[in-house]
């Protein structure tokens, strides 16, 4: 039985993730350890101008490699994979930190396309969720992958260079949005939403929710809803006028005071209107009739076809 390590690179936040394979007829795969650490590896990047990790990220990002590294090396017969989202794909400085990585962890660092990250947020969702027509969401720190899904069969997707960091960067002030703000943010989200004529065919379908900024928004309804498990999220389903009544209050706050509300990750506290601010804009552009959210996505996605595929 293999440890396969995971190594996430995204743009918000590096993830470990320790999966038992199991050699068997049915190609099954566990997950025996789940980590993360915040390194806002796409800081700086919805500025204007070239897009750079900056020194800061990589440094931050290279320490929490090093603490993960002291955990895998615990676990026998292990093997580690890397890969990267927006970030690393954008960066025109990314192959010094590729070769940094690399030469940490004996892995090299497989940068996913944005194609790619659709098709493994898709296929994380209905290898796990029982439902066959929806709408796909996934709201990474610097990019954002929606798909149509009919019949359980992936039929339109795109990957948007547009995240909760780069967009928390570009429209929100320390966190915050002033009304001005607020208004040249929803008009920006719907010219995005304009060159995307495919998506009348989602109206009315319900939208399955990805990301660590739609995760926070399930956090706080369910300790609203006095949970006592706020991480049980896979499967959850919200109506849309709850998703915009926790949009709403959140704008009323600074991001000092959402700390202080129940199932806020801190490190999302200053980029969630960033984050759920084009979301607003798109379910009620489609008439959205309810949201799921699946705790699957990318790293599930691409484990479910190597495992199936033998490629372990």
């Amino acid at each position: 039985m293999k440890n396969l390590v995971v190594l996430d690179f995204g743009s918000n936040s590096v993830r470990l993730s320790i999966n038992k394979i199991k050699n068997d007829s049915d190609h099954r795969f566990t997950e025996v350890k789940r980590l993360k650490e915040t390194t806002r590896l796409a800081e700086g990047m919805g500025n204007i101008g070239q897009k750079k990790l900056s020194a800061g990220a990589i440094k931050r990002t290279i320490q929490a490699i090093k603490y993960f590294k002291r955990i895998y090396q615990t676990y026998p017969d292990y093997q580690v994979l890397s890969i990267a989202t927006a970030a690393v794909r954008e960066a025109s400085n990314s192959q010094e930190f590729i070769d940094e990585v690399l030469a940490l962890t004996g892995s090299r660092i497989r940068v996913l396309s944005g194609s790619d990250e659709a098709y493994y947020d898709y296929l994380g969702v209905v290898s796990t969720l029982p439902i066959r027509d929806f709408l796909l969401v996934d709201m990474g720190g610097g990019s954002v992958e929606i798909a149509i899904v009919s019949e359980r069969e992936l039929v339109q997707s795109v990957s948007l260079p547009y995240g909760a960091v780069s967009l928390s960067e570009q429209f929100c002030q320390n966190g915050s949005l002033t009304e001005e703000n607020l208004e040249s943010f929803k008009q920006f989200s719907s010219k995005l939403f304009d060159g995307l004529r495919w998506l009348n065919e989602a109206k009315g379908l319900p939208v399955v929710l990805l990301g660590g900024c739609n995760r926070t928004v399930a956090r706080i309804k369910r300790a609203q809803e006095g949970f006592f498990n706020l991480d049980a999220i896979h499967g959850y389903e919200l109506k849309i006028a709850d998703f915009k009544k926790i949009y709403y209050d959140l704008l009323e706050f600074s991001t000092k005071e959402r700390l202080n509300i129940k199932g806020m990750e801190g490190s999302r506290a200053d980029i969630i209107l960033g984050g759920m601010t084009p979301l607003d804009v798109l379910i009620e552009r489609l008439n959205s009739k309810k949201i799921i959210f699946s705790e699957s996505g990318v790293r599930e996605g691409l484990l479910y076809e190597m495992v199936s595929k033998n490629k372990i």
